[in-house]
């Protein structure tokens, strides 16, 4: 019988395939892959003592196959488990995991998405400061205000300043911007910044620039590892940077590959480690990575091209200058680039630059350039930066090198400085620095060190200064105690040529009216006296501020700060901490309904429905959420939760539109109604609540109510509030 039903399979797939060779009976078998069966049955065939299918059958039960793949290929090839069960004509698949597809163990990460809304209305930033003393007083008050819309955002800053000698105003930066997420372009126009991030330079004109880094942040823009491996049975796959886990996932039996953006920067020792369903763990992979954010991925491209006037002071603008940068990404190894400037006094720069990966072992940083009239740059930087000790190198030198600049900025003719530390242990870390910077007018030399100890809320520092100039040396030692939640002691000593002087200080942090505050007071002497100073500082809702005083041979002095944000438009001015990006949430008509941005608890909306907040990360998507069980019965809303992204510097405005408040509350009276006893409108059926309470939720003025068996009530023609429940006469 068995024979006869497989024959007839035989029979069925006779015509099934053009590959089986000729002379050969197919077979038509229901594929069987880890307990599970196919839906359709496939076409093999025995030959040779070994079983055959075509490259098109084998991808269809899952195997990877080279693209070019068109014979016939047998099992035994693969290394296919391979078993006929003739009486169920199933064949059951025993898979390499090598050859399975490949799984990807990632970061959950959201998508940036399209960019929200602008925030309506004006954002100000704002800062106050003001001391006074024996001798003087002074406030200063500084602003930022910006306003966006679809065309981009207008922005303008400044300073008023007044002391005993008069009042005075100190422009800032005033500018138009608007970014363009999909290319990745921003487009300023303004005052705007431009030029080498070493010697960037103040333009009042235009600057167009590809900026990946700042528009799309989420994707890295330097060149991740590869990581990964093969699970033989389904599994957890763990990879571990410098012995601390940074990526976690389930995979199914095969190949995988592992998010290498989850790694830090610097040198990363890693493993992939691959734990089955009985704890046992295998590590399928132990490498040396160095990754280096100052590369380009390969075939990535930024640039930027600016022109306009330079800007010489707060309202002075002298010759017109044009700069223009460029960098691309080679490979995974080499980034090049190059930047040329030119003014109108006909004075013009070239340079060019490469950084690579000196494989596991930090980056190499070469540039050099010329200018008109002969000038020359070179300049070299070395990086490294491990989990327990990092070394940085730089030496620039300019030999009559002309850039765009201002009149009066420093011009440096040669730099050289080096930095190092060490952390042999958790508790004890050493660190070192050089620097020598010389300029037509001066020279700065300087070299210190310095070894701390940590422990158990102990803090133990030493330090040593060297003024290379002045042949001087200064000399300091500390020790703190940190007791937990704020609280904690300090005291050190120092001994310079000019002085000798030590100092105590003692810190807290108390809760009052329900707002932690800092506290602070310290007391030091040195050559020229005691001195006491004061200190207290506290964040809220609506900013930050401090309050400083001192008291010392010099005399009494105390001042002040405090920043913030407010928002203002049509409904109202709302006050919030200083805002980089910020949100404005409605909930139209909505009073008191908690909102959640980032799973965190910012505040509830105001007697119209809306909340101002200042804690969004712009350019990254943000989940903000309202509380629907805070609104009134019968109102529903459209959606409680929104996934958007804030615009740089112009924020967000989110809606959750009203569906529906016509649901009302009433209590029906004048007869015993037994709760659970059925209603009817016209609209809707429902059931009587505990002491005649009855919601509906689609009422209609003058609308009956019939109460099963009871009574009937005539709902009124004013309806009411909603959160208001109206009586009713039942008759």
């Amino acid at each position: 019988m068995r024979g006869h039903a497989l024959a007839l399979l035989l029979l069925a797939a006779s015509s099934a395939s053009a590959a089986v060779p000729e002379g050969v009976a197919p077979a038509f078998l229901v594929p069987v892959i880890g307990g599970k069966a196919k839906a359709d049955p496939l076409t093999f065939w025995q030959q040779g003592g070994q079983w055959f299918a075509e490259p098109a059958t084998w991808r269809e039960v899952g195997l990877q196959l080279p693209p070019g793949q068109t014979d016939p290929m047998s099992a035994q090839a693969l290394g296919v488990g391979f078993a006929v069960d003739e009486a169920s004509a199933t064949v059951a698949l025993d898979l390499p995991a090598d050859r399975l597809k490949a799984q990807r163990v990632a970061r959950v990460r959201a998508e940036r998405g399209p960019i929200a809304p602008p925030a309506p209305g004006v954002l100000v930033n704002y800062s106050v400061a003001g001391m006074v003393s024996e001798q003087q007083q002074a406030l200063s008050l500084g602003h930022e205000v910006r306003k966006a819309g679809r065309w981009g955002v207008v922005s303008t800053s400044g300073q008023v300043n007044t002391d005993a000698s008069g009042t005075g105003y100190v422009r800032g930066v005033t500018r138009w911007q608007k970014d363009d997420p999909n290319r990745l372009v921003t487009y300023q126009a303004g005052d705007v910044f431009a030029g080498p991030s070493s010697s960037p330079v103040n333009l009042a004109g235009m600057r167009v620039a590809k900026d990946p880094r700042a528009l799309d942040p989420l994707t890295p823009t330097y060149p991740v590892p590869m990581l990964g491996g093969v699970a033989l049975d389904p599994a957890t796959v763990e990879v571990l940077a410098n012995r601390a886990r940074v990526l976690q996932g389930q995979v199914g039996k095969g190949p995988f590959t592992a998010d290498g953006s989850a790694l830090g920067t610097g040198a990363q020792q890693t493993r992939v480690v691959v734990r089955d369903p009985y704890g046992r763990e295998t590590v399928v992979s132990d490498q040396r990575f160095y990754v280096a954010p100052t590369l380009l991925r390969k075939g990535l491209t930024t640039w930027e091209v600016a022109a306009g006037r330079v800007r010489q002071g707060e309202s002075d603008y002298g010759a017109l200058g044009a700069t223009g940068a460029v960098a691309w990404g080679l490979n995974d190894r080499w980034s090049l680039r190059g930047t040329a400037q030119t003014s109108s006094n006909g004075k013009a720069n070239v340079a060019l630059g490469a950084t690579t990966v000196l494989g596991t072992y930090g980056t190499l940083d070469l540039e050099v350039g010329t200018s008109t009239q002969g000038g020359q740059r070179q300049a070299m930087a070395y990086d490294y930066r491990g989990p327990g000790f990092g070394v940085r190198l730089e030496h620039e030198r300019q030999q009559d090198y002309w850039r765009l600049r201002a009149s009066n900025a420093v011009e440096v003719e040669q730099r050289t400085r080096g930095s190092v530390f060490w952390r042999p242990t958790p508790q004890w870390s050493l660190r070192a620095s050089y620097s020598d910077v010389r300029t037509p007018r001066f020279r700065t030399a300087y070299a210190d060190a310095g070894l701390t100890w940590r422990g158990y809320g102990h803090t133990v520092a030493v330090s040593a200064l060297r003024d290379l100039e002045r042949k001087e040396t200064r000399v300091e030692v500390g020790y703190s105690y940190d007791f937990g939640r704020g609280k904690g002691v300090s005291v050190r000593a120092r001994q310079a040529p000019d002085a000798t002087a030590w100092a105590v200080q003692g810190r807290a942090r108390p809760t009052v009216l329900g707002t932690p505050v800092g506290l602070s007071a310290s007391v030091d002497e040195g050559a020229a006296g005691q001195t006491a100073r004061a200190n207290a500082n506290w964040t809220t809702r609506a900013g930050w501020a401090q309050i400083n005083a001192e008291h010392g041979p010099s005399g009494t002095w105390a001042s002040g700060s405090m920043a913030g944000a407010v928002h203002l438009d049509r409904q109202g001015v709302t006050f919030l901490g200083p805002a980089e990006s910020f949100a404005v949430v409605d909930v139209p008509g909505q009073a008191g309904v908690p909102v959640r941005v980032g799973g965190r608890l910012v505040g509830k909306t105001n007697a119209q429905g809306r909340l101002v907040v200042g804690e969004v990360t712009p350019m990254v998507p943000t989940e903000v959420r309202v509380d629907d069980r805070a609104l009134p019965l019968g109102t529903q809303l459209a959606e409680i939760e929104q996934a958007a992204t804030a615009g740089r510097q112009a924020g967000m405005h989110l809606t959750f539109p009203v569906l529906t408040e016509a649901a009302r509350t009433f209590r029906l009276t004048g007869s015993a109604i037994e709760a659970g006893t059925v209603a009817k409108t016209a609209t809707e059926t429902t059931q009587v609540g505990y002491d005649g309470v009855l919601y509906l939720k689609q009422p209609r003025p003058g609308q009956t109510v019939e109460v099963e068996g009871v009574c009937k009530a005539t709902l009124p023609s004013n309806l009411g509030n909603a959160t208001v429940a109206l009586d009713l006469d039942c008759k």
